[in-house]
């Protein structure tokens, strides 16, 4: 829904023209930035070891300076933005997002914007809630402390129970847990630890002060033949912030390289090759297999995915295929609006193949 409404408000926007579409991007990116030195000068980042107080000065110093260099531009932003709160309802004071990874470029903006994003965790056999990012949590890049009663623990593929900062397994304890699997014993001892914590099958950490932050999903990483293990939701997210991508699919499993599956937005993409390729006569379907088109944009693909954004030298794409059909629920969907990304790899295993070979 998110992914939705923000498509919808950058069309809106570029529908006024390259001018207007410009002073918006440049107004979102005061806002950011000014908010981005307020949570750096409050200390409102994920902290994963104790820090001196030198440190933490030579943080806040220059975060406060730019506060102030960007105050005057960030009222006048906000004043501008608050048209974009309007498009929302205008009297949203809270959003709340849950049931999957909320992209961290969509985070972004809707805090840019001026909505207070609340960005919750559960599943359905914790029903299904485990931690939220609520009113009585202000560190950002999380999804908050455990909900009441409830608890959390990160654990070693061993079972070594794991300190703050260490990535491993999300493992959940409470009353709201399930406590098994209906008619299916095997898969019950398999989720549960002997002392009773849920297997939640994700990855994350633990802040100093009791947040989780979500890292990936375990059974969801991608090996490639050098060994190399590929969270692909993360860049998946990272490429879907192109208004032409409804959805993308990162494979690579045991092959050399990376690639994506991509679902396009064909009336995005034909304006989006317009605008950048005068001579282009392809319009329909033709320009999905287009490989000029399809080599500039997995180059610019790759620019985001760039060390400077916290992406490995090995997480970029070796190639892009579109595919000409949405995936439907019940067949690459899940109820639940999940990927079943053994589903999709089986169907386009000749593209992937053509892809990456």
């Amino acid at each position: 829904m998110w992914e939705s409404l923000y498509s919808r408000v950058q069309a809106g926007v570029k529908k006024k023209g390259r001018l207007a579409s410009g002073l918006f991007a440049a107004m979102v990116r005061v806002s950011a930035a000014y908010r981005r030195y307020r949570r750096r000068y409050l200390g409102r980042f994920p902290v994963y070891a104790p820090e001196p107080w030198w440190r933490a000065l030579q943080r806040r110093v220059p975060a406060l300076a730019g506060m102030i260099v960007l105050y005057p531009l960030y009222k006048l932003a906000m004043k501008k933005l608050a048209l974009v709160q309007q498009r929302f309802g205008g009297r949203l004071r809270l959003a709340i997002s849950g049931g999957g990874t909320l992209a961290t470029y969509l985070e972004e903006w809707i805090d840019a914007v001026g909505i207070r994003i609340v960005n919750a965790y559960g599943m359905t056999e914790c029903s299904p809630s485990i931690a939220g990012r609520g009113l009585n949590c202000r560190v950002y890049g999380t999804v908050g402390p455990p909900v009441p009663l409830t608890e959390i623990r990160i654990a070693s593929e061993e079972g070594e129970i794991l300190p703050p900062g260490r990535e491993g397994l999300i493992e959940v304890r409470g009353p709201q847990v399930t406590r098994g699997y209906y008619r299916d014993e095997e898969e019950t001892a398999r989720s549960f630890t002997e002392d009773g914590f849920f297997r939640t099958g994700d990855l994350g950490r633990m802040t100093l002060s009791g947040e989780l932050v979500i890292t990936g999903r375990a059974k969801e990483i991608i090996v490639l033949a050098s060994g190399e293990n590929i969270d692909p939701t993360r860049i998946e997210n990272a490429i879907s912030m192109f208004p032409f991508i409804q959805d993308a699919v990162l494979v690579g499993q045991d092959k050399k390289g990376l690639g994506a599956l991509l679902i396009p937005n064909i009336d995005e993409l034909r304006e989006y090759a317009r605008q950048r390729f005068s001579d282009l006569k392809e319009e329909g379907e033709e320009l999905l297999t287009n490989s000029r088109v399809l080599d500039h944009i997995r180059h610019e693909m790759n620019r985001l995915l760039h060390p400077r954004q916290g992406f490995k030298s090995y997480e970029k794409l070796q190639g892009i295929a579109f595919l000409a059909k949405e995936f439907k629920l019940g067949e690459e969907l899940t109820n639940t609006l999940k990927k079943k990304r053994h589903v999709i790899e089986q169907k386009y295993r000749q593209v992937i193949n053509d892809l990456l070979h």
